[in-house]
């Protein structure tokens, strides 16, 4: 199982390949990502939001409680809160061996913690690299993710050199 925050979520669906990369393994969201991305979402009009409630509705994406006593640990413990602390919780809780994040508050407590962590760049070369998707594709995925996410130059240049890398 993979348990994914918000904002990668968010990111995967803005670029058209959530669903082929919840078809990797179980993917799993807290309530309050949920909550984040798909209801708030769709209040606000946002067609990512109607991807992510239709893969919750197909069951391609499981919606987890996670357990009030690890999320108190990681409030105490590293100031998370809402879907940072939720998902990190839940990771801990089902010994998730993946956690998909680009936030750089639960990307740092993963790290601290052992957790290992995706960015969404990452899951896009992940599914290309299996050959789920085409390069075309997965270009495509990272110029929607760049456009709108939070990432240093560095680590964009890194990923499209992975990207392009293959098959050479």
């Amino acid at each position: 199982m993979i348990v994914s925050d918000s904002s990668t979520l968010i990111l995967l669906a803005k670029a058209s390949v959530l669903e082929t990369v919840a078809s990797v393994d179980v993917l799993a969201i807290p309530e309050c990502v949920y909550e984040e991305s798909a209801v708030r979402g769709k209040e606000k009009a946002r067609p990512d939001s109607l991807v992510i409630e239709k893969l919750v509705a197909e069951g391609k994406i499981k919606v987890k409680k996670a357990p009030a006593e690890e999320k108190e640990k990681l409030n105490s413990s590293f100031g998370i809160t809402c879907g940072e602390n939720q998902t990190v919780a839940l990771a801990i809780a089902e010994k998730c061996p993946l956690v998909l994040t680009d936030d750089r508050k639960s990307m740092t407590v993963c790290r601290t913690l052992g957790i290992p962590y995706m960015i969404a760049l990452d899951a896009v070369l992940d599914v290309y690299y299996s050959d789920r998707i085409t390069r075309e594709k997965a270009r495509e995925a990272f110029d929607s993710i760049t456009e709108t996410g939070w990432l240093s130059e560095e680590i964009i240049k890194s990923r499209r050199d992975l990207l392009e890398k293959k098959g050479k």
